[in-house]
């Protein structure tokens, strides 16, 4: 697959997720149990954490077994409280298929920190990460999962096109929420 490993939109700028990152991404999102509250990680105690997590990261993108891009804003972007190529977001594309087969179905994955919330900066960066992947030949379909409570990402995909196609029950183990496996609705977008 050739992901491009920077992608830039007129504000937000997707490029590889850096150990240098890990304070700020730390303070936006590791940390904040609001942020990570229907995801299935824990809140990280330290940037240490983070900075393994972004590690796990860039290991995925040399195995092919996952593409992680933390999200920054361009310089020109001007967002109060974020700086210019601070992360405060990831995005993330893992394929579906078996290990060495051409992946043709991705799952995508988001996060971004409070202070970026409202702004649109997400859709902007998913719109374009949708339209890269969707181009790469070997991919027909790209999906993700939303918990059912989750309504500002439900929102969010269903704005940019993509379809509800159903629950699946007891899916998704969300552990800020439940010990037990919750119900999600998957969304998709195909070519």
């Amino acid at each position: 697959m050739n992901l491009p490993r920077c992608i830039e939109t007129p504000r937000v700028r997707l490029r590889d997720p850096r150990p240098a990152d890990a304070e700020s991404a730390f303070r936006h999102w590791g940390s904040d149990p609001a942020v990570l509250r229907y995801l299935g990680i824990l809140p990280h105690e330290s940037p240490d954490d983070t900075r393994r997590q972004i590690g796990h990261d860039l290991h995925r993108w040399l195995k092919g077994s996952g593409w992680v891009w933390a999200m920054t804003l361009r310089a020109s972007a001007g967002v109060p409280g974020l700086a210019p190529d601070e992360a405060f977001g990831l995005v993330e594309l893992q394929p579906m298929s078996q290990p060495g087969m051409a992946a043709h179905h991705l799952r995508l994955g988001y996060l971004m920190g409070q202070a970026a919330w409202g702004q649109g900066l997400m859709r902007e960066a998913l719109a374009a990460l949708g339209e890269i992947a969707l181009a790469q030949p070997s991919v027909w379909r790209l999906d993700a999962l939303c918990d059912l409570d989750n309504l500002a990402s439900a929102r969010l995909l269903a704005r940019l096109g993509w379809a509800c196609e159903g629950c699946h029950r007891r899916a998704v183990i969300h552990p800020n929420v439940s010990p037990t496996p919750r119900d999600v609705w998957v969304y998709a977008l195909t070519r």
